[in-house]
This record gives structure tokens, sequence and C-alpha cells, in this order.
């Protein structure tokens, strides 16, 4: 068993990799301070998701309420990568342990996995809100536009369940009867 989960690691990372490298660049930009050349322009992040005319109201100003947003996205994208790995990282070794080697198991096999990842995408939904709306942990939650919000948690939940997806099926057990999302088709089966 253990063999079996070491054969399909590194496949697993190799899924994971494909958009969570991406993410961390993204996190690692949105850390670093304004004035430093990076590939998201702070007028295009003010004007498309930040509430300017409030902003302005308000007596804040723009570049610090973007330098704000900044953080809470970064902070956002860090806690759904975490999320993102533990579950998928979760599922690709738990697969192993399921006993699906016999004729009528597939079943339990697949709905495992669409509960869990139900379980992920809900909690993908609610890491967005608890940053996004909920909590006052981030004040520049206040100068984002409902639609904007909305924008961002579809678009964070579609990333990183995509990223969810690639990883587990590079990385379930492969080897197994029949395996969750045509897993045991992958050309790579062969080399395991």
């Amino acid at each position: 068993m253990i063999v079996n989960i070491l054969k399909t690691l590194p496949w697993y990372f190799i899924g994971i990799a494909v958009l969570g490298v991406p993410a961390i660049l993204l996190i690692g930009s949105l850390f670093a301070p304004l004035d430093v050349e990076s590939f998201i322009s702070p007028d295009w992040v003010s004007n498309a998701f930040m509430d300017s005319v409030t902003i302005l109201e308000d007596g804040q100003d723009i570049t610090m309420a973007t330098t704000d947003f900044y953080f809470m996205f970064a902070w956002l994208n860090v806690n759904l990568l975490i999320v993102t790995i533990i579950f998928s990282l979760s599922w690709s070794i738990g697969s192993h342990f399921l006993n699906i080697n016999e004729p009528g198991k597939a079943k339990f096999f697949g709905i495992s996995w669409v509960i869990v990842s139900a379980i992920f995408v809900g909690l993908l939904i609610i890491v967005n809100f608890i940053i996004l709306s909920w909590g006052d942990t981030f004040p520049a939650a206040q100068d984002i536009t409902t639609e904007s919000q909305t924008t961002m948690i579809i678009l964070t939940v579609i990333y990183y369940s995509l990223m969810y997806w690639i990883s587990v099926i590079l990385g379930t057990a492969r080897q197994a009867r029949s395996a969750v999302l045509f897993a045991n088709k992958l050309p790579a089966r062969n080399f395991l």
C-alpha cells in the first residue's frame, strides 16, 4: 500500500503544481509593495474590484485602499491554497485505503469522492465569505462592491476546484480496479 502511495505522490505534486505555482506567484506579487513593478496594475484593481467613489467619499487614499485590498486578496489566496492542498493530498493518499478491488465497490469510491469534493467546494465558499464579508480582519472588504465580491468568489472557487481536480486525477489510486474521474485511463498509468 505504501509503495503505491509513493508511486502516485509525484503525479499528485505535478498536478498541484500546474495551478499551484501561478497561485504562489500571484500571492508573492500581492504581498510586494505597490511601487514594485508587478504584472497586476493597481489602477486596474481599483477600477475592477473596488468602489472608488465610496473610498473617496470616506476620505481614504486610493493607494492605501488598493494596498489593503492586495493584502486581503493575498491572504484569501493563501487560505484557499492551504485548503486545496490539504483536501487534495488527503484524497490522493486516502483513495489508496478504499477497498474497491471487489466487484461493485467502484460506486463507493465515486460516491466518496463526490462527497469529499462537495465538502471541499463548500469550504472554499465559506473561506471566501469569511474573508470578503463576514470577518472584520481586513478593512479592504468594505471597499469591494457586491458584484466584485461575487465575481471574486466565483473565480476563486473555479480556480481552486480545478487545481483540486487536476491534482486528484493525477494523484489518486490508479492501480485500483476502478478509480475516480477516469484516472485509471490516463497514459501515466502505464508508468506505475
